[in-house]
Protein backbone atom coordinates (compact mmCIF):
# COMPACT_ATOMS: atom_id res chain seq x y z
CA UNK A 1 0.00 0.00 0.00
CA UNK A 2 1.32 3.36 -0.89
CA UNK A 3 2.19 6.05 1.58
CA UNK A 4 -0.39 8.40 0.14
CA UNK A 5 -3.18 5.83 0.62
CA UNK A 6 -2.08 5.24 4.22
CA UNK A 7 -2.32 8.98 4.98
CA UNK A 8 -5.82 9.20 3.51
CA UNK A 9 -6.91 6.15 5.47
CA UNK A 10 -5.58 7.61 8.72
CA UNK A 11 -7.38 10.89 8.18
CA UNK A 12 -10.64 9.05 7.53
CA UNK A 13 -10.30 6.94 10.68
CA UNK A 14 -9.59 10.11 12.73
CA UNK A 15 -12.70 11.87 11.45
CA UNK A 16 -14.85 8.84 12.17
CA UNK A 17 -13.49 8.61 15.72
CA UNK A 18 -14.20 12.31 16.33
CA UNK A 19 -17.83 11.98 15.14
CA UNK A 20 -18.37 8.98 17.42
CA UNK A 21 -16.97 10.83 20.46
CA UNK A 22 -19.27 13.80 19.78
CA UNK A 23 -22.39 11.61 19.57
CA UNK A 24 -21.44 9.81 22.78
CA UNK A 25 -21.00 13.11 24.68
CA UNK A 26 -24.41 14.35 23.50
CA UNK A 27 -26.09 11.13 24.65
CA UNK A 28 -24.38 11.38 28.01
CA UNK A 29 -25.54 14.99 28.46
CA UNK A 30 -29.17 14.03 27.72
CA UNK A 31 -29.03 11.33 30.42
CA UNK A 32 -27.57 13.72 33.03
CA UNK A 33 -29.87 16.70 32.22
CA UNK A 34 -32.58 17.15 34.96
CA UNK A 35 -36.24 17.48 34.11
CA UNK A 36 -37.32 20.97 33.10
CA UNK A 37 -40.12 20.95 35.69
CA UNK A 38 -37.60 20.18 38.47
CA UNK A 39 -35.64 23.42 37.90
CA UNK A 40 -38.56 25.63 36.99
CA UNK A 41 -38.12 28.67 39.23
CA UNK A 42 -41.87 29.26 39.31
CA UNK A 43 -42.48 25.92 41.05
CA UNK A 44 -45.16 23.36 40.29
CA UNK A 45 -47.90 25.99 40.14
CA UNK A 46 -46.21 27.67 37.16
CA UNK A 47 -47.52 24.93 34.84
CA UNK A 48 -51.10 25.59 35.99
CA UNK A 49 -53.50 23.09 34.56
CA UNK A 50 -51.42 22.47 31.49
CA UNK A 51 -51.94 19.01 30.22
CA UNK A 52 -49.09 16.61 29.91
CA UNK A 53 -46.98 18.25 32.60
CA UNK A 54 -44.67 15.71 34.19
CA UNK A 55 -44.18 16.20 37.95
CA UNK A 56 -40.59 16.59 39.12
CA UNK A 57 -39.15 13.48 40.73
CA UNK A 58 -38.56 13.62 44.48
CA UNK A 59 -34.92 14.06 45.46
CA UNK A 60 -33.49 11.10 47.24
CA UNK A 61 -31.99 11.50 50.70
CA UNK A 62 -28.34 12.45 50.60
CA UNK A 63 -25.62 12.36 53.22
CA UNK A 64 -23.97 15.50 51.74
CA UNK A 65 -24.46 18.56 53.97
CA UNK A 66 -25.98 21.57 52.25
CA UNK A 67 -24.11 24.91 52.15
CA UNK A 68 -25.24 27.38 54.83
CA UNK A 69 -27.75 29.99 53.84
CA UNK A 70 -26.42 33.41 52.77
CA UNK A 71 -25.92 35.87 55.61
CA UNK A 72 -28.31 38.78 55.54
CA UNK A 73 -26.62 42.17 54.96
CA UNK A 74 -27.80 44.84 57.36
CA UNK A 75 -29.30 47.94 55.78
CA UNK A 76 -27.20 51.10 55.53
CA UNK A 77 -27.15 53.01 58.79
CA UNK A 78 -29.16 56.17 58.62
CA UNK A 79 -28.40 59.46 60.37
CA UNK A 80 -31.13 58.80 62.90
CA UNK A 81 -29.61 55.41 63.73
CA UNK A 82 -26.20 57.02 64.29
CA UNK A 83 -27.70 59.59 66.62
CA UNK A 84 -29.41 56.83 68.56
CA UNK A 85 -26.15 54.85 68.75
CA UNK A 86 -24.17 57.89 69.95
CA UNK A 87 -26.92 59.11 72.27
CA UNK A 88 -24.87 58.29 75.37
CA UNK A 89 -21.61 59.86 74.14
CA UNK A 90 -20.42 63.31 75.18
CA UNK A 91 -16.91 63.28 73.70
CA UNK A 92 -15.40 62.57 70.31
CA UNK A 93 -12.07 61.89 68.64
CA UNK A 94 -9.92 63.09 65.75
CA UNK A 95 -7.13 61.18 64.07
CA UNK A 96 -5.15 61.27 60.84
CA UNK A 97 -1.76 61.48 59.15
CA UNK A 98 0.94 64.12 58.86
CA UNK A 99 2.64 64.51 55.48
CA UNK A 100 6.25 65.70 55.54
CA UNK A 101 8.04 67.50 52.73
CA UNK A 102 11.37 66.04 51.67
CA UNK A 103 13.25 69.23 52.53
CA UNK A 104 12.08 69.30 56.17
CA UNK A 105 13.10 65.82 57.27
CA UNK A 106 16.40 66.97 58.76
CA UNK A 107 14.89 70.14 60.30
CA UNK A 108 12.27 68.58 62.56
CA UNK A 109 13.18 68.75 66.25
CA UNK A 110 9.71 68.25 67.72
CA UNK A 111 6.14 67.96 66.51
CA UNK A 112 2.88 68.77 68.29
CA UNK A 113 -0.75 68.46 67.20
CA UNK A 114 -3.11 71.07 68.61
CA UNK A 115 -6.90 70.78 68.77
CA UNK A 116 -8.50 74.08 69.81
CA UNK A 117 -12.14 75.08 70.08
CA UNK A 118 -12.77 78.02 67.78
CA UNK A 119 -14.66 80.43 70.00
CA UNK A 120 -14.06 83.39 72.28
CA UNK A 121 -13.71 82.88 76.01
CA UNK A 122 -16.65 85.29 76.41
CA UNK A 123 -18.87 83.68 73.75
CA UNK A 124 -21.12 82.38 76.49
CA UNK A 125 -22.30 83.96 79.73
CA UNK A 126 -19.31 84.50 81.95
CA UNK A 127 -15.74 83.43 81.21
CA UNK A 128 -15.20 79.95 79.77
CA UNK A 129 -11.82 79.13 78.33
CA UNK A 130 -12.02 77.29 74.98
CA UNK A 131 -11.00 73.63 75.02
CA UNK A 132 -7.40 73.09 73.98
CA UNK A 133 -5.53 69.80 73.52
CA UNK A 134 -1.78 69.47 72.87
CA UNK A 135 -0.53 66.04 71.81
CA UNK A 136 3.21 65.48 71.16
CA UNK A 137 3.96 63.27 68.17
CA UNK A 138 6.64 60.60 68.37
CA UNK A 139 9.15 60.80 65.55
CA UNK A 140 10.10 57.56 63.82
CA UNK A 141 10.18 55.74 60.52
CA UNK A 142 7.26 56.27 58.18
CA UNK A 143 4.43 58.78 58.04
CA UNK A 144 3.58 60.22 61.48
CA UNK A 145 0.04 59.63 62.72
CA UNK A 146 -1.94 61.21 65.53
CA UNK A 147 -5.00 60.50 67.64
CA UNK A 148 -6.70 62.91 70.04
CA UNK A 149 -9.54 61.44 72.13
CA UNK A 150 -12.00 62.68 74.77
CA UNK A 151 -12.82 65.90 72.92
CA UNK A 152 -16.03 67.36 74.37
CA UNK A 153 -18.92 67.87 71.98
CA UNK A 154 -19.38 71.52 71.05
CA UNK A 155 -21.60 73.67 68.88
CA UNK A 156 -18.43 75.49 67.81
CA UNK A 157 -15.90 73.98 65.40
CA UNK A 158 -12.44 72.72 66.37
CA UNK A 159 -9.22 73.77 64.63
CA UNK A 160 -6.76 70.88 64.20
CA UNK A 161 -3.21 72.00 63.39
CA UNK A 162 0.37 70.75 63.57
CA UNK A 163 3.20 72.85 65.02
CA UNK A 164 6.88 72.30 64.23
CA UNK A 165 9.40 74.99 65.31
CA UNK A 166 10.82 76.82 62.30
CA UNK A 167 8.47 75.16 59.78
CA UNK A 168 5.00 75.64 58.34
CA UNK A 169 2.14 73.55 59.71
CA UNK A 170 -1.27 73.30 58.06
CA UNK A 171 -4.64 73.58 59.76
CA UNK A 172 -8.06 72.01 59.29
CA UNK A 173 -11.42 72.89 60.87
CA UNK A 174 -13.76 70.06 61.90
CA UNK A 175 -17.02 69.58 63.81
CA UNK A 176 -17.20 67.30 66.86
CA UNK A 177 -20.75 66.65 68.07
CA UNK A 178 -23.26 63.83 68.54
CA UNK A 179 -23.78 63.54 64.78
CA UNK A 180 -20.04 63.52 63.94
CA UNK A 181 -18.23 62.15 67.00
CA UNK A 182 -15.24 60.79 65.08
CA UNK A 183 -13.23 62.47 62.33
CA UNK A 184 -10.58 60.08 61.02
CA UNK A 185 -9.68 61.49 57.59
CA UNK A 186 -7.54 64.47 58.62
CA UNK A 187 -4.32 65.05 56.65
CA UNK A 188 -1.95 67.75 57.96
CA UNK A 189 1.10 68.96 56.05
CA UNK A 190 4.48 70.19 57.31
CA UNK A 191 6.30 72.29 54.71
CA UNK A 192 9.42 74.49 54.68
CA UNK A 193 9.71 78.26 54.64
CA UNK A 194 10.23 79.97 51.29
CA UNK A 195 12.84 82.48 50.08
CA UNK A 196 11.25 85.90 49.76
CA UNK A 197 12.71 88.56 47.43
CA UNK A 198 11.87 92.23 47.83
CA UNK A 199 12.48 94.79 45.06
CA UNK A 200 12.40 98.48 46.00
CA UNK A 201 11.99 101.13 43.29
CA UNK A 202 11.57 104.91 43.36
CA UNK A 203 9.00 106.97 41.46
CA UNK A 204 11.12 106.71 38.31
CA UNK A 205 11.39 102.88 38.57
CA UNK A 206 15.09 103.22 39.46
CA UNK A 207 16.60 100.87 42.10
CA UNK A 208 16.50 102.23 45.63
CA UNK A 209 19.76 101.16 47.32
CA UNK A 210 20.76 101.43 50.95
CA UNK A 211 17.29 101.13 52.44
CA UNK A 212 16.85 99.25 55.70
CA UNK A 213 13.87 96.92 55.31
CA UNK A 214 12.08 94.87 57.97
CA UNK A 215 9.41 92.17 57.65
CA UNK A 216 7.35 91.99 60.84
CA UNK A 217 4.89 89.07 61.26
CA UNK A 218 1.24 90.04 61.75
CA UNK A 219 -1.44 87.77 63.26
CA UNK A 220 -1.43 83.97 63.12
CA UNK A 221 0.44 81.71 63.08
CA UNK A 222 2.40 82.75 66.13
CA UNK A 223 6.08 81.99 66.69
CA UNK A 224 7.39 83.47 63.43
CA UNK A 225 10.56 85.55 63.43
CA UNK A 226 10.99 89.04 61.99
CA UNK A 227 13.45 89.52 59.11
CA UNK A 228 15.69 92.55 58.49
CA UNK A 229 18.17 93.57 55.82
CA UNK A 230 19.48 96.34 53.54
CA UNK A 231 18.79 96.67 49.82
CA UNK A 232 21.78 96.25 47.49
CA UNK A 233 22.75 98.32 44.44
CA UNK A 234 19.92 96.72 42.48
CA UNK A 235 17.38 97.73 45.12
CA UNK A 236 16.77 94.11 46.08
CA UNK A 237 17.02 92.05 49.23
CA UNK A 238 16.45 88.32 49.79
CA UNK A 239 15.07 86.94 53.04
CA UNK A 240 15.80 83.24 53.41
CA UNK A 241 13.36 80.73 54.85
CA UNK A 242 10.33 82.95 55.53
CA UNK A 243 7.38 81.12 57.09
CA UNK A 244 3.87 81.48 55.70
CA UNK A 245 1.56 84.23 56.93
CA UNK A 246 1.00 87.98 56.79
CA UNK A 247 3.91 90.40 57.17
CA UNK A 248 4.20 94.16 57.38
CA UNK A 249 7.08 95.54 55.31
CA UNK A 250 8.56 98.85 56.46
CA UNK A 251 11.57 100.73 55.07
CA UNK A 252 13.82 103.27 56.78
CA UNK A 253 16.86 105.36 55.91
CA UNK A 254 19.39 106.20 58.63
CA UNK A 255 16.88 105.10 61.23
CA UNK A 256 14.04 107.28 59.88
CA UNK A 257 10.92 105.72 58.26
CA UNK A 258 10.65 106.06 54.50
CA UNK A 259 7.38 105.65 52.64
CA UNK A 260 4.30 103.80 53.88
CA UNK A 261 4.36 100.30 55.35
CA UNK A 262 2.83 97.57 53.19
CA UNK A 263 1.16 94.27 54.06
CA UNK A 264 2.13 91.13 52.11
CA UNK A 265 1.16 87.47 52.36
CA UNK A 266 3.77 84.70 52.16
CA UNK A 267 2.64 81.26 51.00
CA UNK A 268 4.09 77.93 52.24
CA UNK A 269 7.14 76.63 50.39
CA UNK A 270 6.25 74.17 47.62
CA UNK A 271 8.84 71.47 48.29
CA UNK A 272 6.70 68.44 49.12
CA UNK A 273 8.28 66.09 46.61
CA UNK A 274 11.54 67.82 45.75
CA UNK A 275 14.26 69.50 47.83
CA UNK A 276 14.02 72.67 45.71
CA UNK A 277 11.63 75.26 47.18
CA UNK A 278 9.72 77.74 45.06
CA UNK A 279 10.64 81.34 45.94
CA UNK A 280 8.30 84.30 46.18
CA UNK A 281 8.67 88.06 45.89
CA UNK A 282 7.15 91.51 46.13
CA UNK A 283 7.91 94.88 44.53
CA UNK A 284 7.28 98.13 46.36
CA UNK A 285 7.65 101.74 45.21
CA UNK A 286 9.01 104.37 47.60
CA UNK A 287 9.30 107.90 46.18
CA UNK A 288 12.65 109.56 46.78
CA UNK A 289 12.50 112.47 49.18
CA UNK A 290 14.63 115.54 49.80
CA UNK A 291 17.31 115.65 52.54
CA UNK A 292 17.00 118.48 55.03
CA UNK A 293 19.43 119.76 57.69
CA UNK A 294 18.31 121.90 60.59
CA UNK A 295 20.87 123.91 62.58
CA UNK A 296 19.74 124.70 66.14
CA UNK A 297 21.67 127.43 68.02
CA UNK A 298 21.22 129.26 71.30
CA UNK A 299 21.22 133.02 71.76
CA UNK A 300 25.02 133.16 71.69
CA UNK A 301 25.27 131.35 68.36
CA UNK A 302 26.44 128.06 69.85
CA UNK A 303 24.89 124.78 68.74
CA UNK A 304 22.36 123.18 71.09
CA UNK A 305 23.05 119.46 71.48
CA UNK A 306 20.46 116.75 72.22
CA UNK A 307 17.47 118.82 71.17
CA UNK A 308 14.51 116.79 69.90
CA UNK A 309 13.20 117.75 66.46
CA UNK A 310 9.83 116.32 65.33
CA UNK A 311 8.71 116.74 61.71
CA UNK A 312 5.00 116.19 60.95
CA UNK A 313 3.49 116.08 57.44
CA UNK A 314 0.52 118.46 57.16
CA UNK A 315 -0.91 117.36 53.81
CA UNK A 316 -1.59 113.68 54.57
CA UNK A 317 -4.63 111.98 56.03
CA UNK A 318 -2.45 109.40 57.77
CA UNK A 319 -0.32 110.77 60.58
CA UNK A 320 3.30 110.83 59.40
CA UNK A 321 6.03 111.91 61.82
CA UNK A 322 9.82 111.75 61.69
CA UNK A 323 12.05 112.54 64.64
CA UNK A 324 15.74 113.37 64.96
CA UNK A 325 18.16 114.55 67.67
CA UNK A 326 20.71 117.32 67.25
CA UNK A 327 24.36 116.29 67.45
CA UNK A 328 27.10 117.94 69.48
CA UNK A 329 27.18 120.82 66.99
CA UNK A 330 23.42 121.37 67.17
CA UNK A 331 22.59 119.88 63.75
CA UNK A 332 19.66 117.54 63.03
CA UNK A 333 19.49 115.66 59.73
CA UNK A 334 16.44 114.28 57.93
CA UNK A 335 17.54 111.91 55.16
CA UNK A 336 14.20 111.61 53.39
CA UNK A 337 11.33 114.07 53.43
CA UNK A 338 8.60 113.48 50.87
CA UNK A 339 7.39 116.48 48.87
CA UNK A 340 4.78 118.46 50.78
CA UNK A 341 4.42 120.74 53.77
CA UNK A 342 6.18 119.80 57.02
CA UNK A 343 5.83 121.29 60.48
CA UNK A 344 8.95 121.12 62.70
CA UNK A 345 8.90 121.34 66.49
CA UNK A 346 12.20 121.80 68.39
CA UNK A 347 12.20 121.02 72.11
CA UNK A 348 14.75 120.78 74.89
CA UNK A 349 14.62 121.07 78.62
CA UNK A 350 15.37 124.61 79.94
CA UNK A 351 14.80 126.02 76.45
CA UNK A 352 11.74 127.63 74.91
CA UNK A 353 9.90 125.58 72.26
CA UNK A 354 10.21 126.67 68.63
CA UNK A 355 8.05 125.84 65.60
CA UNK A 356 9.01 125.97 61.94
CA UNK A 357 7.09 125.19 58.74
CA UNK A 358 8.91 124.09 55.58
CA UNK A 359 7.57 123.23 52.11
CA UNK A 360 9.45 120.52 50.22
CA UNK A 361 9.18 120.39 46.42
CA UNK A 362 9.87 117.33 44.28
CA UNK A 363 13.33 117.32 42.75
CA UNK A 364 14.66 120.27 44.71
CA UNK A 365 18.17 120.44 46.14
CA UNK A 366 18.84 119.41 49.76
CA UNK A 367 17.32 121.97 52.12
CA UNK A 368 19.01 123.76 55.02
CA UNK A 369 17.38 125.78 57.81
CA UNK A 370 18.62 127.71 60.86
CA UNK A 371 16.69 127.94 64.10
CA UNK A 372 17.44 129.69 67.36
CA UNK A 373 16.35 128.44 70.76
CA UNK A 374 15.95 130.89 73.62
CA UNK A 375 17.10 129.74 77.05
CA UNK A 376 14.54 130.10 79.79
CA UNK A 377 15.45 132.58 82.50
CA UNK A 378 14.13 130.67 85.50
Amino acid sequence: MRVRELIVLGIGLGLALGVWVWFESQSRAEELRPDVAAVDPAGPDAAGSAQGAVPAPQAEASSVEHAPAAVKIAPITRAGDREQTNAGRTTGMVCGDIQLAVSVLNKITSMTVLVEEVRSAFAEKGFHRPHLFRVPIKLGVGTPTFKVADIPFSEYPYAVSVYVPGLNGSKRTVTIDATNPVVDDIVLVVSPGAPFTLLVRDQDAAPYAGLEVSMQPVGDPLGRQASRGTTDNFGSIVFEDVLAGDYQIAASLNGQPVGDAQLVKVQPGQGNFHPKIQGQGHAMTIPRGVPLQLQVNDGGGYGVADAKVTATALDRIKLTQVTAMTNAGGRAEFSHLAPGTWHFVVEKEKFDRRDLQVTIKAGQQPAFRDLQLRRLSW
